[in-house]
């Protein structure tokens, strides 16, 4: 019996939930040559667990028996605006002034899910955010939310590139997008000339060796002496701030990020030469920065001060 469910079906709950928009594509083989190739010229850096999982990256079928749809979901977090600007002399991502999204997003996912089986007892799904070898921006690119941008990040029309990505693998199909998204970069390359450190290539992907948001998370050796990370100690947002996508993008009132108070008091104590480790312990539970050490801040933080 073939399962399927209206995709406005789909795309009326996950509005309720909070999500601002979604898609759906078919799931199924894709050419993964453009990865192998950023993997090839060592992009990754030492980030070498993307090169695991390769048949599910080709494949995103084998994560889920019978799987039939990728719908996937993006989350503005264009809600707040951190004073990320020069009168700072250490700044964090903004997406890290939230608690952790990864855990406020699968919360939703698994509310989505249980909804949908109230209606259909034999709808199966398996939710994924960054937590599975998916090609995410290419996924919701396909699935109608935007296009990738040169700085390798989706830029939807409405909420620019200051969007989370999360997706759902099911056993029911539903309507699938067919339309190819236009390119909204066109000829511009002000994140290119925004780039302290020259990370974003002509074929939009980035160079993770060059990149302050690698370096400062993922790097668990000594950043090189030409990485300016131009006051950010927890990723980056220069490229982001750059794209003109989001400078009049809507601000959305969240309902599924919530901000986390903890995170301005540490970003204020490090403003202040006042870095304590009780206030990161603090501000990291529940938080992205979870992801790194207190030592390693205080790396960043003093790598930071060399610019």
């Amino acid at each position: 019996m073939n399962k399927y469910i209206e995709f406005s079906i789909i795309r009326d709950i996950a509005n309720e939930l909070g999500f601002q928009d979604c898609g759906a594509s078919k799931a199924e083989e894709v050419d993964i040559s453009f990865f192998e190739k950023w993997l090839n010229k060592g992009y990754d850096a030492d980030m070498h667990y993307m090169r695991n999982y390769l048949d599910k990256r080709n494949n995103p079928s084998l994560l889920l028996e019978d799987s039939k749809s990728i719908i996937s979901f993006i989350v503005s977090y264009n809600s707040y605006n951190p004073d990320n600007k020069d009168n700072k002399t250490y700044n964090f991502a903004s997406y890290s002034h939230y608690y952790d999204y990864h855990k406020s997003i699968k919360l939703k996912f698994l509310e989505l899910i249980n909804r949908l089986q109230q209606i259909y007892p034999d709808f199966i799904a398996i939710p994924y955010v960054d937590s599975a070898p998916i090609l995410e921006k290419y996924w919701a690119k396909t699935s109608g939310l935007g296009s990738i941008g040169r700085n390798s990040l989706l830029i939807n029309k409405e909420y620019g590139s200051k969007i989370l990505i999360g997706e759902i693998i099911t056993n029911y199909s539903t309507d699938y997008h067919i339309s190819q998204e236009e390119d909204l970069c066109k000829d511009c390359r002000k994140c290119v000339d925004a780039c302290p450190n020259g990370a974003i290539n002509n074929d939009k992907t980035i160079d993770s060796r060059l990149c302050n948001a690698y370096h400062t998370i993922e790097n668990k050796g000594e950043i090189p002496n030409n990485i300016n990370l131009n006051s950010f100690v927890f990723g980056c947002d220069i490229c982001i701030n750059a794209c003109p996508w989001n400078k009049n993008t809507q601000v959305t009132d969240s309902k599924i990020l919530t901000l986390n108070t903890n995170m301005q008091v540490l970003i204020d104590s490090i403003n202040n030469n006042k870095a304590e480790k009780s206030i990161f312990n603090k501000a990291k539970k529940n938080s992205p920065i979870e992801r790194i050490k207190f030592e390693k801040l205080l790396s960043n933080i003093k790598e930071s001060s060399k610019h």
